[in-house]
């Protein structure tokens, strides 16, 4: 069963092989885009689109018919993961149009069902699901090449820690760095910090650093900032969990290793050795004991966000005083 990841699929293009079915899946949409629109660059057509609702038996009909206006047919099937008959893509499959390709996307995929294990044999499968925060930078540096740009893993991290893993809102500020620089071919760290300090994103990442330095004023007033920027409070919550889960594995670390190494503790961390000193000197300021129990907080934060009638402001400004000031005691 051929499983492409994007990079997979821009080498096989740049090598002028294009597959007649593509199963484009996953929750994580922006990838999910990436993967079509790198498709319909490579087929310069306007697309015929079909829904979930469309019969499978219609779609194979289309791209069996030779098009009239170009050389190759892009058919893009929307909520393909529903489909349940698969008779008509068996027949199509023995025997492919060489003039057609089939993108099929959903968002959940069931690798058991004929229908995708047919679209997976002849053509390929790319899924698209959430990046682990350590492949963050490595994913930036490739959007970056495809913007004719360079940027060091150093950069990258850097714009991962203060933006976050919102896929979306990461190109965005690339988008902005590559605006900045001009015609620069290369992006500094001096460039990102330049584009991306004065931004919303910004004051999140302040905000948690302030909480890891159990600075309660601090927190509670970029916190009413974060309020009137229009932050989503789930959002910062997740951010705050990011953050204190980090702060574990440091503190765990340091334990471990009392003459810890950066570059170690960097590996265990998943992030640029930049930012070790900053977190070590946080996990320091808690004991192990308040750092799990702040775990069993932050879950029950997040509930309360989600069901709670009160103002989600202020549920998330006594979760803050609980972390830095509260946990102190406990």
């Amino acid at each position: 069963m051929p499983k492409l990841t994007i990079t997979d699929l821009d080498r096989e293009l740049r090598n002028k092989q294009l597959r007649p079915v593509y199963f484009i899946y996953g929750p994580e949409g922006y990838l999910v885009n990436t993967a079509i629109s790198r498709i319909r660059n490579f087929v310069p057509v306007e697309p015929e689109r079909f829904s979930k609702d469309a019969d499978l038996s219609e779609i194979i009909a289309c791209a069996s018919t030779l098009p009239m206006w170009a050389n190759h047919r892009l058919i893009i099937v929307s909520d393909a993961g529903s489909f349940k008959e698969a008779d008509a893509l068996e027949r199509y499959l023995q025997n492919p149009a060489k003039t057609a390709t089939i993108v099929f996307h959903a968002d959940k995929a069931d690798g058991r069902t004929k229908f995708v294990q047919l679209c997976t044999l002849t053509g390929a499968a790319i899924e698209c699901k959430p990046l682990y925060d350590d492949k963050i930078p490595g994913w930036i540096r490739m959007e970056a090449e495809g913007r004719n740009r360079s940027i060091s893993m150093e950069s990258a991290s850097i714009i991962a820690e203060l933006v976050g893993n919102n896929l979306s809102e990461l190109a965005a500020a690339l988008d902005k760095i590559v605006l900045y620089i001009g015609r620069k071919k290369m992006i500094e760290p001096l460039d990102v910090e330049t584009v991306l300090t004065e931004t919303g994103r910004k004051s999140v990442f302040e905000f948690t650093d302030a909480v890891g330095r159990r600075s309660l004023d601090k927190a509670l007033h970029i916190l009413g900032r974060l309020s009137e920027f229009g932050e989503n409070e789930v959002m910062i919550l997740s951010l705050i969990a990011r953050h204190w889960r980090l702060l574990l594995k440091a503190k765990e670390a340091i334990l471990k290793t009392p003459n810890y190494d950066r570059a170690g503790i960097a590996r265990v961390l998943g992030v640029n050795p930049f930012f070790v000193e900053g977190y070590t000197a946080q996990a320091k300021l808690f004991s192990p004991k308040e750092l799990k129990s702040g775990f069993r907080k932050l879950y029950s934060v997040d509930k309360a966000l989600k069901s709670s009638r009160l103002p989600k402001k202020t549920i998330l400004e006594k979760c803050v005083r609980e972390l830095i000031k509260n946990q102190a005691a406990s």
